[in-house]
């Protein structure tokens, strides 16, 4: 696929997310995705999910946040099969805490599916909001403090 094509899966990812659509991000990875933080700290923040985890964790993150998470890209650029996007959500949390967090993805592709998503953000601002994101128990989640 062209670089047109891969800007447009990544698109149709966001617009997935935004949706709470599991099935469709589901639908978007390659059997031997990987998804991973590129986070230092804390120790919980530092994860790799394969591609059925990567599909629950809008609905993870948004079950301690007063409305669905939504992302909303920035800046994208692309170079072959990968993907660069900068990204920004503003949620706020139950508690009434805002969590606004900036993001820089990358996104690899094969075939119009992704292979793997690196995620760059603010732990600190992470870590002050969620307590956990479990994505193998989304009502699990938790909020920081709770």
């Amino acid at each position: 696929m062209g670089i047109e094509e891969n800007k447009a899966v990544v698109r149709n990812w966001f617009d997935a997310v935004n949706r709470g659509d599991e099935a469709a991000i589901l639908d978007m990875t390659a059997a031997d995705f990987t998804f991973m933080t590129k986070a230092r700290q804390p120790e919980w923040l530092l994860y790799t999910w394969n591609r059925e985890q990567f599909s629950r964790v809008p609905s993870s993150m948004s079950a301690v946040l007063t409305a669905p998470i939504q992302l909303a890209i920035v800046d994208m650029t692309a170079e072959g099969e990968r993907v660069a996007v900068e990204a920004e959500t503003d949620s706020v949390m139950l508690d009434g805490r805002r969590y606004n967090n900036a993001y820089h993805f990358v996104f690899k592709l094969r075939d119009g599916k992704f292979t793997e998503v690196r995620e760059y953000s603010c732990s600190h601002l992470a870590q002050s909001c969620f307590g956990s994101v479990d994505p193998d128990d989304p009502a699990g989640s938790k909020m920081a403090g709770a």
